[in-house]
């Protein structure tokens, strides 16, 4: 016969269902990890594990969606909007074709200071690729004592130093090599980076976004008119094409009488497709002022040949006006 159980005995069991869960959830962590390198590996048709945010996640910083795992520190926020900033990454976020954006997911830093960040593609509808499908572009991770990057490369399974990467990917230190994008497209209208210069164009200013911390807009300023072009990349033969873009007019921003005492409804807002001899097809806009950002679209059907670059243009205003996401997108039906 078994002895009575002794008061307190319990504890024994809560002992083993403790040790259970642990062993669960370290052969989970490793399972997965094992799961993420094996799916990385050239040729391999596993699955990667996904996560889904939790309500209380991080908000996405501007341009570039981030999902960090729920209850992450706002240190490890801060941490993925600065790496969301570097050169390199706002290069390859450069390089993507129409329609393909960028992922952030970032980890809270672990007990040896590291954090973990994974960056994939994701595609739009009208990208041409699966959008259900988002491949694995790298993952690193980040020291927290020096903000070091490193990347695991998949085939041997180790994490090596950055540059290894920026060799692979056609960059230098820093991500300081222009990359070309690819299709058509318009360039820097994120505003994240300096715009290039080309023909016939006017610079941006480049300033803070009024309304969002870590973001940044282009800002045109009154009474004088004012514009700012970006390049532009269109194929030989397009027959449409509609841009897009973000608008701010502050209430503090008065708009300024005609000659004759009326007063505007709002805004000259114009945009210029401009060739490579400064010919151009153009469409105007009155907008309202409202205090708040608003979208526009412009839509261009009498397209000039060998397109070279957007612009921006605005009067009627004392004060300054901003802009932001300025972009090609498809021309509705």
């Amino acid at each position: 016969m078994m002895p009575p159980v002794k008061a307190g005995g319990g504890r024994l069991w809560l002992t083993i269902v403790a040790a259970v869960v642990v062993g669960a959830l370290g052969f989970a962590g490793y399972t997965q990890r094992a799961w993420l390198l094996d799916w990385l590996k050239p040729g391999s048709t596993a699955a990667p594990p996904v996560s889904t945010p939790q309500a209380g996640a991080v908000p996405a910083a501007p341009g570039l969606p981030v999902a960090p795992d729920a209850g992450a520190a706002q240190v490890t926020a801060e941490t993925s909007e600065w790496f969301l900033k570097l050169p390199w990454v706002v290069e390859l976020r450069r390089a993507m074709p129409h329609g393909v954006g960028m992922l952030l997911t970032a980890e809270p830093y672990d007990d040896d200071g590291w954090s973990e960040v994974s960056l994939r593609e994701t595609h739009s509808k009208d990208s041409g690729f699966e959008p259900d499908v988002s491949p694995m572009i790298g993952l690193f991770r980040v020291a927290r004592a020096d903000r070091r990057i490193e990347w695991l490369d998949p085939v041997s399974g180790e994490f090596q130093s950055l540059q290894t990467f920026l060799k692979d990917h056609g960059l230098k230190s820093g991500g300081t090599v222009p990359v070309a994008p690819t299709g058509n497209g318009i360039i820097g209208g994120d505003f994240e980076t300096a715009v290039p210069g080309g023909p016939n164009s006017d610079n941006v200013v480049i300033v803070d976004d009024p309304t969002q911390k870590g973001n940044h807009v282009a800002r045109i300023t009154g009474p004088d008119e004012m514009s700012f072009d970006l390049p532009f990349k269109l194929q030989a033969g397009t027959a449409d094409a509609t841009i897009a873009l973000r608008m701010l007019h502050p209430l503090s921003s008065k708009l300024i009488a005609f000659d004759d005492g009326r007063m505007p409804e709002g805004i000259r807002l114009r945009l210029r497709l401009v060739n490579d001899i400064g010919n151009s097809a153009i469409r105007d806009a009155v907008v309202r002022p409202t205090g708040q950002w608003r979208e526009l679209e412009f839509a261009f059907y009498d397209l000039p040949k060998k397109i070279v670059s957007v612009s921006v243009e605005a009067i009627w205003m004392q004060g300054p006006v901003y802009f932001d996401d300025v972009k090609l997108v498809p021309t509705k039906p």
